[in-house]
């Protein structure tokens, strides 16, 4: 069975560090555009090319769930309309199940991260992607099974799991 981990969270909430030991623990394919556009342009912050990092990154997420393999991809989604267009790209091409890891940190530690470390995103970046997610954090609706969201210490607080999800687990329960 395919399935795929979706990282959600601003820039410096700590989802690379988890989403990494994940897909390293579990042994899934691990997708980041940062990466993709480190090897394509040389710079990781180099956004002119943003379409043609992104659609190697879809090309990548199709390969990897046509084969039947699960993937971690490792992306802000901050916007509820992108991340809403990659799950249903990623159902369409044969993921059977996906789990949304939504980092959820106040801003200022993550503003405070993102200043320490050598790849600054901007401001005016933060800002717009702190307010999409208080707008419109991530959802079952959005076409995740479950959603699982880690504070600033990697520590769950809460999950959601969607109707279908519970229903089959209640069948399975041992009688």
């Amino acid at each position: 069975m395919a399935k795929l981990i979706v990282g959600i969270g601003m820039p410096g909430s700590g989802k690379t560090t988890v989403l990494k030991k994940f897909a390293a623990q579990y042994g899934y394919a691990y997708i980041c555009p940062d990466d993709i556009r480190q090897e394509l342009l040389g710079d990781v912050t180099d956004n002119s090319r943003n379409n043609e990092v992104w659609a190697e990154a879809y090309k990548r997420t199709r390969e990897h769930l046509e084969r039947g393999e699960s993937i971690v991809f490792d992306a802000t989604f901050a916007d509820q309309e992108y991340r809403r267009a990659f799950l249903k790209f990623a159902r369409e091409n044969g993921a059977e199940k996906i789990q949304g890891i939504f980092v959820d940190v106040p801003s200022e530690i993550a503003r405070a991260r993102n200043q320490a470390r050598d790849r600054k995103v901007p401001d005016e970046i933060m800002n717009r992607m702190e307010g999409d997610l208080k707008t419109m954090p991530p959802e079952l609706q959005d076409g995740f099974d479950a959603i699982f969201t880690l504070d600033e210490y990697q520590k769950m607080v809460s999950a959601e799991v969607g109707q279908e999800q519970t229903m089959k687990k209640e069948f399975t329960k041992p009688r």
